[in-house]
């Protein structure tokens, strides 16, 4: 199995989500999103993913190029990225589990 290595900054994105209440508890994918992602069906902006995580628009793409969280390219030639819903919920799952199973780990 390959070993994957975190960046400081995900894993900070990791701890700040379990911090701000997206524990364990609520981490089963297989449950409802959060009452307001639920009525959302428009992806989100860049800027939106960087504001949630709280982290810097340029670690967004970052993860995007990295393949870790999905996104779409609208438009023609370089166009624009969209994140879509289920993307981002599962990201932000991902990222959570990696701050329960390993809280004392740096990349």
């Amino acid at each position: 199995m390959q070993e994957q290595i975190i960046s400081p900054a995900v894993l900070e994105m990791a701890r700040a989500l379990v911090a701000a209440g997206f524990a364990a508890t609520s981490v089963d994918p297989i449950s409802e999103p959060p009452q307001d992602d639920q009525e959302r069906c428009k992806p989100y902006r860049v800027a939106e993913v960087a504001r949630a995580l709280d982290v810097h628009q340029s670690t967004v793409y970052r993860e995007i190029e990295s393949g870790r969280l999905k996104a779409l390219r609208v438009g023609k030639r370089r166009g624009t990225l969209r994140i879509p819903v289920d993307a981002f919920n599962d990201y932000r799952i991902r990222l959570s589990q990696v701050a329960i199973e390993s809280p004392d780990e740096v990349a």
